[in-house]
């Protein structure tokens, strides 16, 4: 049986996605769940989401071009906030995620030119709505 429910929690900290988009020259040398796990993990432990709502995808570009520079890596996140924040802890939140992304790049010792760059995306609660089968417990 489906499942439909509007997301609400007390401190307004539920349910960030996010959403990153990587060149095909870096996207195959990064490990991603080990870079996801620590970032989930980091802003949980800052208390700005609880680790089960958290959710991180990964979309490989099939083509990118940077200025006139085909060769160019991007890494482009955007964080998606279903609740309201404080503008500081949002700001907080998409650093964290340049530091993670950026530490992980800085480990690919890239020798082109690569941007990584974080989108902040707020959507009101009234615009999300989810449908689940079978959560873990704790969803």
């Amino acid at each position: 049986t489906a499942v439909f429910f509007l997301l609400s929690w007390p401190n307004g900290s539920a349910m960030p996605h996010i959403k990153i988009e990587a060149s095909a020259g870096i996207i195959d040398v990064i490990d991603w769940a080990n870079i996801l796990n620590k970032l989930h993990t980091g802003l949980a432990n800052e208390g700005w989401a609880r680790l089960s709502d958290l959710k991180s995808r990964i979309h490989p570009c099939t083509a990118a071009v940077s200025a006139d520079d085909p060769s160019a890596q991007q890494v482009i996140a955007t964080l998606v906030l279903t609740n309201p924040r404080p503008a500081e802890m949002q700001r907080a939140m998409i650093q964290m995620v340049l530091e993670h992304l950026g530490q992980a790049i800085d480990a690919t010792h890239p020798d082109q030119w690569v941007q990584c760059c974080v989108f902040l995306q707020p959507v009101p609660k009234h615009d999300y709505i989810k449908q689940q089968w079978n959560p873990p417990s704790s969803a």
